[in-house]
């Protein structure tokens, strides 16, 4: 019998990543390891303690989660898979919670910003507090042990912590979806449907990004997102991720990444290339 692959996480059990990791291993033998940062969870990996992790990367309203693209600049990992998952909060009290009643929401910033127009309808006018994540917000509603007190998270949070849905679907935007990388220690060649995720940096020059875009362009590489962060030690200077569709095994991709890291690249690591899962 096959041991469990084990996925390190951030968070919770039954926040939105649990949903983002049964899409990443449908009916496979899985055991979900927590972890209170999602530099924990990257280390988690590296040191061998577990298989794979699951990490929100972008949010289709709030953009790129930038501290995680960093994480795995620097960190000796490759992403193997990407799972889109859409996103869906719930307003979750204690067994007698009555909505009418609910004088405190916790939430983490994100699913504030998703509900806010929820909550300023709320009859009770309740005020709001901020954690840093659902583990927090579970953690807090627990310990306060109020009726009044409810928490925004994910249905399958109240499902796992027995605790109440009191409203469903609570967010002002129902189109809200997250893309989550699956991290590993090797990389995979995911055939010939996959994409790919670098970063780079470019020389001091005028026209040098433009430069290093042309070696896809003039290969007919369709070049999916290009994002710009500052290097953290170095002010003024940034570093360049992009996604570019096809697999480093396509003697295209292959040929536009050796030139840009030859000629345009003073820096260039290749974060993976792998499969885009998006039902």
């Amino acid at each position: 019998m096959m041991g469990k692959i084990r996925v390190a996480f951030q968070g919770v059990q039954g926040a939105h990543t649990s949903t983002a990791i049964e899409k990443a291993f449908p009916d496979q033998n899985v055991d979900p390891i927590p972890f209170s940062t999602y530099e924990q969870a990257f280390e988690a990996v590296e040191n061998k303690d577990c298989d794979y992790a699951v990490i929100p990367m972008e949010n289709s309203l709030q953009g790129s989660i930038h501290s995680n693209y960093f994480l795995l600049a620097r960190k000796f990992l490759y992403i193997v898979k990407e799972v889109h998952v859409p996103i869906h909060y719930s307003l979750i009290g204690l067994p007698d919670a009555k909505i009418e009643e609910i004088s405190l929401v916790i939430t983490h910033p994100g699913a504030l910003s998703v509900c806010q127009g929820y909550l300023d309808e709320m009859p009770g006018k309740p005020a709001i507090e901020t954690v840093y994540d659902s583990a927090g917000c579970v953690e807090m509603l627990l310990n306060f042990s109020n009726p009044e007190t409810a928490m925004i998270g994910s249905k399958a949070i109240a499902d796992f912590h027995q605790l109440t849905v009191l409203d469903d679907n609570i967010e002002d935007e129902p189109n809200n979806v997250t893309r989550y990388n699956v991290i590993a220690r090797e990389p995979i060649n995911p055939g010939s449907e996959g994409k790919t995720t670098l970063v780079f940096t470019t020389h001091h020059k005028p026209g040098a990004l433009l430069n290093a875009m042309k070696v896809f362009a003039e290969r007919q590489i369709d070049l999916t997102k290009i994002e710009s962060r500052p290097l953290p030690d170095q002010p003024f200077e940034y570093m360049f991720y992009a996604d570019i569709d096809g697999p480093v095994s396509d003697p295209k991709v292959s040929e536009a990444l050796e030139e840009l890291e030859n000629y345009h690249a003073p820096w260039m690591r290749i974060l993976g290339s792998y499969i885009s899962i998006k039902d």
